[in-house]
């Protein structure tokens, strides 16, 4: 719409032309605090929310391949454009000396892929029983817009009893 001198502006075309384009703003889309607004695409935002889960149950797997503990997760599910940054941290410890655990995350819903030693957080001990607690953090891209699920799995390093505590996973969705 082009304004044009002594011509009346309707309620119609303030609508049309004021209204609507305010409320594609950053400010007009947010709906709570702490959220992120992100664009999906040419002069089109939306709003994603960044979600953590924590497990502080420490347990173990001999397990060389990752698998879910006794205590699943922890387990997220958000809405995701074509990126998140992912966060996995935990304490780490091995009864043997010289090995470890990994973690990684499995994910599932409008993406899947299994978790595996490329994306995972490692940590080995140089002696019986050390502890190490740690993070790790990437950009999985690309991932598939809608609804993912990132579930935290474990696998021990050289198949002795590893252990897992304080266990967390965070994405923040692009």
């Amino acid at each position: 719409m082009t304004a044009v001198a002594n011509t009346a502006f309707t309620a119609a075309q303030f609508n049309v032309y004021i209204r609507d384009n305010l409320n594609a703003t950053a400010p007009a889309v947010a709906s709570s605090a702490g959220n992120l607004i992100v664009t999906t695409g040419f002069n089109a935002v939306t709003e994603r929310v960044p979600t953590v889960a924590f497990v502080g149950t420490s347990e173990s797997t001999t397990s060389t391949t990752f698998v879910d503990l006794t205590t699943v997760g922890p387990t997220v599910t958000v809405t995701t454009g074509i990126r998140a940054l992912v966060t996995i941290g935990t304490s780490v410890s091995n009864v043997t000396a010289g090995q470890g655990g990994r973690a990684a995350v499995d994910l599932s819903g409008a993406t899947t892929s299994a978790a595996s030693d490329t994306n995972s957080f490692l940590a080995e001990s140089g002696n019986a029983s050390d502890a190490f607690q740690g993070s790790w953090t990437t950009i999985y891209n690309p991932v598939n817009v809608g609804s993912n699920v990132f579930r935290a799995k474990y696998r021990s390093v050289g198949g002795a009893s590893a252990s897992f505590s304080q266990r967390l996973v965070a994405v923040v969705p692009f």
